[in-house]
């Protein structure tokens, strides 16, 4: 698959998630997991969800992923127990859209990587990704 990378600014969006170490072996089922426990979460208190759920990653090594899952808010809410008040940041982007099994979105990073290194860009923080369709994804990716 052939990834267009494009350079956006991106806004800051106040968002409620939970943050774990997953193991990728089981990250579907516990991103899916989260995800669907966040947004139980935000209807019972009357929150609306800002846009489609996320998954930032902090990191990857040994087969474990430092991450969190939720959903943009409108409007910020306060931490309340596992679920954490956390903000995707103002920043600027590449972006790209990854379609097809989530199992070969490493691919998608890797196209990220190649056009930074291309472009003289540097990673400036966690990326994420927005699951607009079940074979859909958005990837953004902090860069300076």
């Amino acid at each position: 698959m052939k990834y267009d990378i494009q350079v956006q600014d991106h806004a800051a969006r106040p968002a409620l998630v939970i943050k774990g170490k997953i193991k990728i072996e089981q990250a579907g089922e516990a991103i899916g997991g989260n995800i669907g426990a966040v947004g139980g979460y935000l209807e019972k208190a009357g929150l609306q969800p800002a846009g489609a759920p996320f998954t930032r990653t902090y990191q990857f090594a040994d087969g474990v992923l430092d991450c969190e899952s939720g959903f943009p808010l409108a409007q910020a809410a306060k931490s309340q127990g596992k679920f954490v008040a956390t903000e995707l940041p103002k920043a600027t982007v590449a972006k790209t859209v990854h379609v097809g099994d989530q199992a070969t979105s490493e691919k998608a990073y890797e196209a990220i990587h190649a056009w930074m290194e291309a472009n003289g860009k540097q990673p400036a923080g966690a990326p994420w990704e927005v699951y607009v369709a079940d074979d859909q994804m958005e990837i953004y990716f902090p860069i300076r």
